[in-house]
């Protein structure tokens, strides 16, 4: 049995506790990644757009995009407060978000056009994602689960309509390239905010 908060929960009240540093700082990059997210999910997304009783309206879907890149902040802030293994080997080369940042940046060598063909990062972003919801309780890579909404699964076929749109950024159809990922990673990444840790400050993403 799990004993004490998971680590992500301890991430989460600390990013409440510099939540208007974090908006001002990170709110323009987050939107930005927001409408990156759902133009390049256009193809996933049209058929959410279609009339009748299942259509999902574009205020659920900005609100299903902003819960897929707030995913992001979340684990981005864990990581940097090692709240997350980020020194774990498998972790970092097959999970973390700074590790895949610093190989798509590596892959790409300054050249953003090497990555529009490839199709690796979106998978392994939401293979993370999962990861985090349901944990791992492998002695290889323990990871404690985390429930609550941000992390879980859309349902395709479920009655909230914000959750159905979840379901369409994470259907194998929506095949985003690694640039998209390494451009939404970027924007998220560029900045930092300072905060205080018992009698130390730390700069975050």
């Amino acid at each position: 049995a799990d004993n004490g908060p998971a680590p992500l929960l301890a991430a989460i009240e600390a990013a409440r506790e510099v939540q208007a540093e974090l908006s001002a700082v990170l709110g323009e990059r987050v939107r930005q990644a927001v409408e990156l997210l759902i133009r390049e999910s256009g193809p996933v997304l049209e058929p959410l757009d279609a009339e009748g009783p299942d259509r999902v309206s574009r205020r659920d879907l900005y609100i299903a995009a902003n819960r897929i890149v707030m995913r992001c902040v979340v684990v981005l802030f864990a990581e940097a407060r090692v709240l997350l293994p980020r020194e774990h080997p498998v972790y970092n080369g097959s999970y973390s978000l700074q590790g895949l940042r610093e190989q798509l940046d590596r892959f790409a060598g300054g050249r953003t056009e090497r990555l529009r063909l490839g199709h690796s990062a979106w998978p392994r972003l939401l293979s993370l994602f999962r990861l985090i919801h349901a944990g791992s309780a492998h002695e290889g890579l323990p990871i404690r689960r985390y429930g609550g909404s941000l992390f879980a699964p859309g349902q395709a076929c479920g009655a909230d309509p914000v959750s159905r749109a979840v379901a369409a950024f994470e259907s194998p159809a929506n095949t985003l390239t690694d640039a998209v990922v390494q451009r939404m990673l970027a924007l998220l990444c560029q900045s930092k905010v300072k905060v205080r840790q018992g009698h130390q400050s730390l700069w975050v993403p």
